[in-house]
């Protein structure tokens, strides 16, 4: 059941389950009937808040450096379908009706999800610049940008103050900046697949800190991630 269609069945059955409880309780049961309507409206919202979609957790940072292209790209994949999982649970929540970021989210995630699928991409002989960054970007920048999602998803959930709510709304509104970011690098991901090359991961990392310095945006991301495992040599696969 999508989040969409859990959230209004939860609101269905809660009314319903709310009505029998109440009726149950007047008439069955003898109880004065404002106490009666006070039973039945709180069984109705107990059921509805347990059949309404929740926020996920939040998801695990991988720190675990793959050996192959075949262990970089299935973490890729796997990542790729929690990440998915999570942001569909988010949908249906009130901070995502007027913002687009969950769908930018969405198209970026499937990109990735394409480009780790390419036979190009697949049969590359060892991890180079171009795998590496897809794993980076799988396994530690998006999961990071979706945690700060479902962070910011809580708080907007749990303030009452509009002003606090307009905060989040903005800091959520500044992960759509760091994503166009990201496409960027899933672009020339794309052009070297196109052209049968690849550039380094120091190449990659310096284009982005260069990218999100021209932008004036304030990463969430640690930029420095990349490059803390290029000195270890990776296996070719057999």
């Amino acid at each position: 059941m999508s989040p969409a269609n859990r959230l209004i069945a939860g609101c269905f059955f809660g009314i319903i389950t709310g009505v029998a409880a109440a009726a149950a309780s007047i008439f069955f049961l003898g109880v004065m009937w404002p106490l009666g309507l006070g039973i039945g409206i709180a069984v109705g919202i107990g059921t509805g808040l347990l059949l309404a979609p929740t926020a996920p957790p939040k998801l695990e940072i991988l720190s675990v450096v793959p050996v192959t292209v075949e262990d970089a790209l299935t973490a890729v994949a796997t990542r790729v379908t929690a990440m998915d999982s999570a942001m569909r649970r988010l949908q249906s929540r009130p901070l995502w009706a007027s913002t687009g970021v969950d769908e930018r989210i969405g198209q970026v995630l499937g990109r990735l999800r394409t480009l780790g699928a390419l036979e190009e991409i697949q049969q590359r002989k060892q991890i180079d610049g171009d795998i590496h960054m897809l794993h980076v970007l799988g396994t530690d920048y998006l999961p990071t940008i979706v945690n700060h999602a479902i962070e910011n998803d809580r708080m907007h959930s749990s303030f009452s103050g509009s002003g606090s709510k307009a905060q989040v709304e903005e800091n959520v509104a500044s992960l759509d900046e760091q994503l166009g970011v990201l496409s960027e690098v899933l672009d020339r991901i794309e052009n070297d697949v196109v052209r049968g090359k690849t550039q380094s991961i120091q190449e990659h990392t310096a284009f982005l800190k260069m990218r999100f310095e021209q932008s004036g945006t304030q990463s969430v991301l640690d930029l420095s991630q990349p490059l803390e495992s290029t000195d270890r040599p990776n296996k070719p696969q057999k």
